[in-house]
């Protein structure tokens, strides 16, 4: 225990960073149960489960991302404190002592998120309620009698994902030679193991399966024409399942094959984006080598982006193609915008998580970018530059992760389309430039206020003992 404690005092910023995660998506995912049972127990039609009806979305979007976010979050703090973990093999420590210890942590983490989910239940659930009934015109009071009822369904689903996380990294970590572990600076290793291959495999395979099999099987389906205007919108809705299902089998194997994606996807395009500055061309070789630690913000920051954009571009897609396959018929189309407004309005929860990830694996890597700033601050850069740096280090973070998830957004909004023109007979694919311009700017702005901040605040007169510490570590 006083190992423990010793360890989340060390590293204070990491287990931090881990503990807000766990907080925010247990918090969210028990909200999001409470507000199924609180509508199911008001509700007086003949529908009995309409709270799993209206949350249903929104609770399965949140899971996906909780397992993605905790899972890549627990990982990257893990493999951050390596090399304490390597000191400890040279000091005797069997494989067996190392995982006790590790989940020793993990468990006094988990019972503190327990008690701040306790406390933020009540205060978050009624927004959220919000959030959920005022879209569909429900006119509930919220009532929190069975709040607590959701937490044990709700821990189950963030506890999981942690739990496994550390077991698999652990085991991972415990193969590495501590002499190795101990020269690697804070960057994770470049290789992944066989087990991670695999399940990058069958989740890319997995993703091909969900985006093109729904279009081929469409063939021995009644078509389109042979349907109302009404039964049509909600064969459509399925189609966006699909997509959405590959969307998030392509987010999972990008995290599986992050290692080697990573670094050739940010020195493509930081080339092609060859700004006349030497400080922009410093940033990018730096952003190359250390775009292995950022997949700690880029990964769920990609999930949340690609959550967001691939439901946007999908429901428009879909309206687009209802206006072109109906033209006769418009008052079906206020309708089922309505009906796509009110499910767009169900991602906030999971997007929450996905940001709460991103700001998370920003703090777990704050350590490795002020080892990088104290490293160029010695090898002769300005102060000045050194700020410029910080900032455009988080740009490219961002950026980065905005790209994945066009291509991402792209596939599946592409799927969506092959499989209503298969459906339809026409369809015409809607791509929100637009609003992606604007996702750019602010995801920039915010990753060049975060790491920025790091940047403006560092007192780079201590490199020497900021270079020392990490090299004694």
């Amino acid at each position: 225990m006083r190992g423990a404690l010793s360890e989340l005092k060390a590293a204070p910023m990491v287990w931090s960073a881990v503990l807000l995660a766990m907080v925010v998506s247990q918090t969210v995912i028990c909200s999001l149960i409470a507000i199924a049972t609180i509508i199911d127990q008001d509700y007086q039609g003949p529908e009995q489960v309409l709270g799993s009806t209206y949350t249903g979305p929104a609770l399965a979007f949140s899971v996906i991302i909780t397992i993605a976010v905790l899972l890549w979050v627990m990982n990257s703090a893990l493999n951050q404190r390596r090399h304490q973990l390597a000191l400890m093999v040279l000091q005797g420590a069997l494989p067996w002592q190392l995982l006790a210890w590790n989940l020793l942590i993990v468990m006094g983490l988990f019972i503190l998120s327990i008690a701040a989910t306790c406390l933020l239940l009540p205060v978050i659930t009624p927004l959220t309620f919000a959030m959920v009934t005022n879209p569909f015109d429900l006119h509930l009071t919220y009532a929190g009698s069975h709040l607590f009822d959701s937490l044990g369904k709700g821990l189950a689903f963030s506890a999981a994902p942690i739990f496994i996380s550390t077991l698999l990294t652990i085991r991972s970590l415990s193969k590495i030679r501590p002499m190795e572990a101990l020269r690697q600076s804070q960057d994770p290793p470049k290789r992944i193991g066989v087990f991670r291959f695999l399940l990058g495999i069958v989740c890319l395979i997995g993703a091909g399966c969900m985006l093109l099999i729904p279009a081929f099987a469409l063939a021995t389906n009644p078509r389109a024409s042979q349907m109302s205007s009404d039964a049509a919108p909600d064969r459509m809705t399925v189609f966006l399942a699909f997509a959405m299902g590959g969307m998030f089998l392509l987010i999972f194997s990008l995290a599986a094959f992050a290692p080697y994606l990573l670094p050739g996807f940010t020195a493509i395009w930081t080339r092609i984006v060859a700004l006349p500055s030497r400080t922009w061309r410093l940033a990018g070789q730096q952003a190359v080598g250390s775009i292995q630690r950022q997949g700690a913000t880029i990964i769920p920051m990609t999930a949340g982006l690609s959550l967001l954009m691939t439901v946007s571009g999908g429901l428009s897609t879909m309206i687009t193609t209802l206006l072109v396959a109906f033209p006769h018929t418009p008052g079906s189309v206020p309708a089922t915008t309505d009906m796509f407004a009110s499910l767009l309005a169900l991602t906030g929860p999971p997007i929450i998580i996905a940001i709460t990830g991103a700001i998370a694996g920003t703090l777990i890597t704050s350590k490795g970018r002020g080892l990088d700033l104290a490293l160029t601050y010695v090898s002769g850069a300005g102060i000045g530059q050194l700020r410029v740096l910080g900032a455009l280090d988080g740009i490219i973070t961002m950026i980065t992760s905005a790209l994945f998830s066009l291509v991402i957004t792209l596939l599946c909004t592409s799927s969506l389309t092959f499989m209503l023109s298969r459906f339809m007979g026409k369809a015409q694919m809607s791509v929100q430039w637009g609003a992606w311009i604007v996702v750019v700017l602010i995801v920039s702005l915010l990753g060049a206020a975060a790491t920025g901040i790091q940047a403006l605040t560092t007192r780079f007169e201590n490199s020497v003992s900021v270079i020392s510490h990490a090299i004694g570590e």
